[in-house]
């Protein structure tokens, strides 16, 4: 079963779309784990990791580290968007696979 098409329009626009990093890291994040993770900064893994097991764990002081590591609000909002929109889509096809369909 395809993905909803307002859920591929959304993977679309973060993998093709410019922006201010580079398109191969938001599909590595995206696609994580798996394939490409090797291309993803070592700072950035824990918060990704916070995002994919436990979003309500994010905090100021998440972004802050990140801030001082040298990346803009631009750069963590395409990582995060990245990251949000792939364990979304991981439990999407989780819940396809639970009710019996071939995702």
């Amino acid at each position: 079963m395809p993905l909803p098409d307002y859920l591929q329009k959304a993977l679309d626009a973060i993998l093709t779309q410019p922006g201010e990093t580079d398109a191969v890291l938001r599909r590595a994040i995206l696609e994580q784990p798996g394939a490409g993770a090797e291309q993803i900064p070592e700072v950035l893994r824990p918060l990704l990791k916070k995002i994919a097991e436990r979003a309500w764990t994010v905090s100021d002081e998440d972004f802050a580290q990140l801030l001082v590591a040298g990346y803009s609000e631009g750069q963590l909002f395409e990582v995060i968007l990245a990251a949000a929109l792939g364990a979304g889509v991981q439990r999407f096809k989780a819940g396809l696979r639970a009710l019996g369909e071939n995702p």
